[in-house]
């Protein structure tokens, strides 16, 4: 894609880069780990391979300090003509109800605006439920008139595994992938903790969802909006009894949502 100003969203999370950026109607994305040397040279490569562009805008957000200084220091060392954006939650035309607004994760405020621009404020007067899956999980809740009301946040899958395993001698830390079946009950040791996780964490978004469209003014008509997201939302989607729609790189999309004059 050739164009004159191309704008790159970056969301640098706890253990990985998403990079996104519109290609006509479309979003091509690409995810990058951040756990070896030369990531940051590979996430500026991969844009400069989709992209053939005259100015760069990059737009990033960011809950990981250091990978995000070591990005932006690579791009103003090897990308000619760009502009780096950072942003904070002063960019995002959201309105937040929160006792701290300024130490609110930028990652959970872009899900949310992406996900009231994916849904019409007349489809969601009930409010909206938004699940990002992540290295941590948050469950964050939109109300009727489209504020963004805070929510709660609980380990992820990968970061309850690594914390049994840490906290036990004898056991292991399983590896997460869509692939692995559900056995239950289980009946070997790696089972049993990949049973025990997934579905106590599925229970717990489905909870707080419930806890959350039961505590609004009116009753439900139908069933309320959950938005799903995150890089293990292909991994919970089964096991949630809440419906829902799923996103792919939401926090992306938010970036590439912002107003122009951002």
């Amino acid at each position: 894609m050739s164009s004159g100003v191309c704008t790159v969203a970056v969301d640098v999370g706890n253990t990985a880069v998403k990079l996104a950026l519109r290609e006509g109607d479309q979003v091509v994305d690409h995810t990058i780990k951040h756990d070896h040397s030369h990531w940051h040279l590979e996430a500026i490569h991969w844009v400069q391979t989709v992209v053939a562009c005259q100015e760069t805008r990059w737009r990033i957000s960011s809950v990981h300090r250091h990978a995000a200084e070591t990005l932006i220091e690579a791009i103003e060392n090897e990308v000619d003509a760009s502009t780096i954006d950072c942003i904070t939650f002063d960019d995002v035309p959201i309105e937040v109800a929160v006792d701290s607004p300024s130490k609110l994760g930028i990652d959970r405020l872009l899900s949310a605006f992406a996900a009231s621009r994916l849904v019409p404020l007349q489809s969601r007067r009930s409010g909206m439920a938004v699940v990002d899956a992540g290295s941590a999980i948050t469950v964050d809740w939109i109300n009727h008139a489209g504020h963004f009301c805070g929510g709660a946040i609980l380990p992820g899958l990968s970061l309850q595994s690594r914390a049994l395993a840490m906290g036990t001698d004898a056991l292991p830390e399983i590896l997460w992938n869509t692939d692995r079946p559900l056995r239950l009950p289980a009946t070997n040791t790696n089972d049993a903790i990949h049973g025990g996780i997934l579905i106590g964490v599925a229970g717990a978004i489905d909870s707080l969802v419930s806890r959350y469209f039961s505590g609004q003014d009116e009753p439900l008509t139908s069933p309320g909006i959950v938005i799903l997201t995150g890089g293990d939302a292909n991994t919970l989607s089964p096991h949630l009894q809440s419906p829902h729609q799923t996103h792919a790189h939401l926090v992306c999309r938010g970036l590439l949502e912002l107003p122009v004059s951002q």
